[in-house]
């Protein structure tokens, strides 16, 4: 029997002994057939539920291909937030995913992006038509986080940058297929697009 089986049959053992009644017990309610087999579905839809959670680390490489994986994933839209952004790799996937049709816009740290190779990376976003933000409000924008089609979010300590993907010690969070918890992280990533200030292309 597998786990998810497993848990089914458990939590519906349960629910027939908890509805039995008790004979000595005049204030038991009592629970038609109909009443016991909703509440059983609901049980095994939530257990059924397709949100998933997965995790990789750096800086054996797991953690760069979970993110470039997420970003691949996108239909519709892609919200980066991010602190240092100097990734090669991660441009290009968001480059690839703007011309296949992907609503794809950044915001990130002014402060931690001084740098001529976050100037190279943010020339290659904006001249392929992707909104990019920077925020200087705070001590430092740390957030490092993308929300997907509204619904899978990324998040962890992995910056966007080589030395997060092979040479640090990161983690990287993937809950997939939660739009609730994206709608939090994308009002959050919309109030610091909000205060941000538009890039201008170098060249």
């Amino acid at each position: 029997m597998s786990y998810r089986s497993g848990m089914l049959y458990a939590c519906r053992v349960a629910l027939a002994i908890f509805l039995t009644p008790v004979a000595s017990a005049k204030t038991v309610p009592e629970f038609s057939t109909a009443q016991v087999y909703a509440t059983s579905v609901q049980v095994e839809r939530l257990m059924q539920s397709p949100s998933s959670v997965e995790a990789a680390f750096s800086p054996d490489g797991e953690a760069e291909a979970l993110v470039l994986r997420v970003i691949g994933s996108a239909a519709s839209s892609i919200r980066l937030a991010g602190y240092s952004f100097t990734s090669p790799k991660v441009v290009r996937h968001l480059i690839d995913a703007k011309r296949r049709g992907v609503d794809v816009a950044i915001v990130i740290d002014a402060k931690g992006n001084l740098n001529s190779t976050s100037a190279q990376a943010l020339n290659l976003l904006v001249n392929a038509g992707i909104p990019a933000r920077l925020v200087d409000r705070y001590a430092i924008h740390h957030d490092k986080y993308i929300v997907v089609d509204g619904k899978h979010v990324e998040t962890g300590s992995f910056n966007f940058t080589s030395s997060a993907a092979s040479r640090n010690s990161e983690n990287v969070l993937v809950i997939w297929n939660n739009a609730d918890l994206a709608a939090q992280y994308l009002r959050h990533w919309q109030s610091r697009f909000n205060q941000g200030v538009a890039y201008q292309s170098s060249y």
